[in-house]
């Protein structure tokens, strides 16, 4: 549980002052959302003081596995969106004195109301896309380009002025722009570098960009507000009253007194004709299919008109599916998002408690194949699959326990829907299968990769893998850095060796993973890799944007492999060079370092209109003397004193599947500190190297017994 998750149990428990805190945390960005909006003081302290009051009142609907700031901006959202009287394109009046800074408060306005919206929101609120989708019911895609026309617009209007664009050869405004903000394929932005480096014009127009963003983000963040809203909020609201025992009446006595009496009456009388029936049910339920014999509404539950219905749990060793039906009274469900419907990023929607009301690790996740389009030979003739949870079972488990469903949030409609089901564990049937295989890959005789074994279950796949290095890599390692006594390094290097292993058919068609929340590596340990029993294209169909369900896989014991489509290493290497931060030619360098040779390096400075030095290019060219595998330096740069210096760029990895000279180090460089200096001496350090194979093809591994299915097609 968090801080914040805290504060608001204490509020719950009745100290009303916590919510000072929270109101302070979070009361300057959403009074600048609502301020831009409604271009008005009086106006947006409304649109605050309404909203904190509102999620006060709410607070017990609050879910603690979410993230507190989540919940909050996810509830304000609709009241800063609502449409007003008042023109809300209309421009705040700022206190600002600077032309330029009223010039850009200009351009903020002029945009259309729901853009700009969504724009403060992404600025002000940093909401990832994809999540701000669900909430004001907008694709991801559509916000994603209608934040993009918004930027645009704004540098339109602030650097008309500014941009002189004399060259035949210039790059456009929008060129540039995209360039900035990363949005360029490998090849245009390589071509852009090129002209740069000839073309003051275009670095000038870079130089304004980075101008601008900094003066957007100091308009944005105007005015704030003082302490005098916390104190204006709290005095509006009621603190909470704990739950309080009811206590027991004369009459509720006398009530219980008959109904045991009842009780002892039908044991009698009643029972001994029904047991064998009761007993019956109570077998069937526990050792046939879970659930199947629940009557509608055994386990649902409503609120805000909405009602969850859990419709039946199957389980094995492997996964427990759950599955649900939504039903609400009056409004359509969005359409939007038929599968999602659940909130999906709270990170404890499902969980399994025991009697003694201790918890054990889940995993919970939306099957992938779910999400995915479908071919229409596919589709044809076959009922749309209902959704439900998948969750991941944890190794030990009692023999009975509860699962406990707490959803927050349905169809866009925020709520409490919490449903307790019990589950009698060892009276179920596991239909789950393992097979072992003890198969292994050997990479360039520096590691092996150990394919431990297979489990098979209804509703997927388990694979279980070990990567280790070889006996005489791991010794040569230690050595190595024993020999500059930083030995403290092997578990960094022990973390960092990984493989791309991937399910496919026997046509190499890629097998849909199920991806969970939580998959944590540790050195040493198996790897855990979880699929559907569907498939999509293979690698080459993926390559060109087919990601449509081809089919689903009838028999995985029998019909699926396991390939590598690459892996990477890592290793300590011990490159040191110091050399004068000053203009420095194309000067040539000797020496090797972890399989690479240096060729020669330059330092370049970029110069602003009044001639002072803004940044310098540093480029380091060499060659890899490995054939078969690319690889990642790991480069810091530093004063003579130790100081971290500042850069930019890091262009180097466009070069890194080249073969023969290339660019191994090639980085901006920006001034250091507040007083926009430069260091006189610069010291260039590689403290490791990242080697990568991912060009080598590697052959497929049956992920069955050939020698048994090879029987069982015989007979």
């Amino acid at each position: 549980m968090n801080e914040e998750s805290l504060e608001v149990k204490e509020i719950l428990a009745g100290s009303k002052d916590k919510y000072f805190q929270l109101i302070d945390r979070y009361k300057d960005k959403l009074f600048a959302v609502a301020y831009h909006m409604s271009a008005s003081e009086a106006e947006a302290e409304k649109i605050v003081e309404k909203g904190f009051i509102e999620v006060y009142q709410n607070l017990e609907k609050y879910d603690d596995s979410l993230f507190f700031s989540d919940w909050l901006y996810e509830r304000f959202i609709p009241i800063l969106g609502v449409k007003r009287d008042k023109d809300s394109t209309q421009q705040a009046k700022l206190p600002f004195h600077n032309p330029h800074y009223i010039e850009m408060e200009e351009a903020l306005h002029s945009l259309a109301s729901e853009a700009k919206f969504q724009f403060l929101l992404i600025k002000l609120s940093d909401f990832p896309t994809a999540k701000l989708s669900g909430l004001i019911g907008i694709s991801k895609e559509e916000i994603e380009e209608n934040y993009s026309n918004s930027l645009n617009q704004i540098r339109r209007s602030t650097l008309s002025n500014d941009i002189k664009l004399e060259g035949e050869e210039c790059h456009s405004e929008e060129e540039l722009s995209l360039y900035f903000d990363g949005k360029l394929s490998n090849e245009k932005q390589r071509k852009i570098e090129e002209h740069l480096e000839f073309c003051p014009d275009c670095r000038e127009v870079l130089h304004f960009l980075k101008q601008e963003e900094s003066t957007l983000e100091k308009v944005l963040e105007y005015p704030k507000l003082n302490e005098s809203l916390n104190d204006q909020v709290l005095s509006k609201l009621d603190p909470y009253v704990p739950a309080k025992p009811k206590h027991r009446t004369w009459k509720y006595q006398l009530s219980v007194v008959g109904i045991l009496g009842a009780i002892f009456l039908f044991s009698v009388v009643i029972l001994p004709t029904l047991k064998p029936l009761a007993s019956m049910v109570s077998t069937y339920m526990q050792h046939g299919t879970i659930y199947n014999v629940w009557t509608e509404g055994t386990y649902a539950v409503t609120d805000e008109e909405i009602t969850l219905e859990i419709t039946k749990v199957e389980i094995d060793s492997l996964y427990m599916a759950v599955y649900y039906e939504i039903s609400r009274v009056g409004d359509e469900p969005p359409e939007k998002f038929p599968i999602e419907d659940v909130d999906f990023y709270s990170s404890k929607p499902l969980r399994i408690v025991d009697e003694a009301g201790s918890h054990y690790p889940v995993d919970a996740t939306i099957p992938d194949h779910l999400r995915h389009a479908r071919s229409l030979a596919e589709e044809e003739g076959e009922e749309k699959e209902r959704p439900y949870y998948l969750l991941k079972m944890p190794d030990k488990l009692p023999d009975e326990f509860n699962l406990e469903i707490n959803f927050a949030r349905l169809q866009g409609q925020y709520g409490k829907w919490n449903i307790e089901i019990p589950i009698r564990y060892d009276k179920v049937e596991d239909t789950a299968v393992t097979v072992k295989l003890d198969k292994t890959i050997n990479i360039d005789d520096k590691a092996v990769v150990d394919i431990m074994d297979a489990t098979y279950s209804k509703n997927g796949s388990r694979i279980r893998y070990k990567v280790n290095h070889t006996k005489e890599e791991e010794a040569r390692l230690r050595k190595l850095l024993k020999e500059h006594d930083q030995e403290y390094r092997m578990e960094e290097i022990l973390q960092g060796r990984h493989v791309g292993l991937h399910v496919t058919t026997e046509e190499e068609h890629l097998v849909l993973p199920n991806y969970f929340h939580f998959m944590v590596y540790e050195p040493n340990e198996p790897v855990e890799l979880y699929f559907s029993n569907y498939y999509i294209g293979n690698e080459q169909q993926q390559q060109k944007g087919n990601h449509q369900i081809q089919g689903k896989i009838e028999n995985p014991e029998e019909e699926l492999y396991i390939k590598m489509f690459g892996a990477s290493f890592q290793e300590p290497t011990f490159f040191s060079m110091e050399v004068p931060l000053e203009e420095t030619e194309t000067t040539p360098l000797e020496g090797e370092f972890s399989n690479y040779k240096l060729l020669d390096y330059s330092l370049t400075p970029e110069k602003d209109g009044e001639g002072n030095i803004t940044k310098y290019a540093l480029i380091i060219n060499g060659e890899s003397l490995q054939e078969g595998a690319r690889g990642d330096i790991g480069w810091s740069l530093s004063d003579q004193s130790g100081n971290y210096i500042p850069t930019e760029g890091w262009y180097h990895y466009e070069d890194m599947q080249k073969e023969g000279p290339k660019k191994l180090l090639h980085v901006d460089i920006v001034p250091h500190g507040s007083q926009d200096e430069f260091p006189e001496t610069l010291v260039i350090k590689a403290d490791y190297i990242y080697t990568h194979y991912d060009e080598k093809e590697w052959e497929k591994i049956p992920l069955f017994n050939e020698e048994e299915k090879n029987d069982s097609e015989s007979e």
